[in-house]
């Protein structure tokens, strides 16, 4: 009862682990040809021109509000540089 109870789950693993590279294989075979118009191909082409100019938009917005936050920091810490001197001043 324990070899068959083996074999079975063992089978079962194989074939869990096959049924991938089964498909794997299938889609290789069937190919992804590129068909399609002309016109098809330009509005692709204009539609990842128009997704990369919105990417570094956005990604120009964000270093732009990074810029902003790091300048306030900066400043933040200058003041408290100069406060401390201050201090250090006044005691001597």
């Amino acid at each position: 009862m324990k070899k068959l109870l083996t074999v079975s789950v063992l089978g079962m693993l194989f074939l869990l682990m096959a049924l991938p590279l089964l498909r794997a294989a299938e889609d290789e075979a069937k190919g992804t040809g590129m068909s399609g118009s002309p016109a098809e191909f330009s509005d692709m082409e204009k539609t990842l021109k128009q997704d990369r100019a919105d990417n570094l938009e956005r990604r120009i917005g964000d270093l732009e509000q990074a810029n902003r936050f790091m300048s306030e920091r900066v400043k933040m810490l200058e003041k408290s540089v100069y406060d401390l001197k201050d201090k250090v001043d006044r005691k001597f």
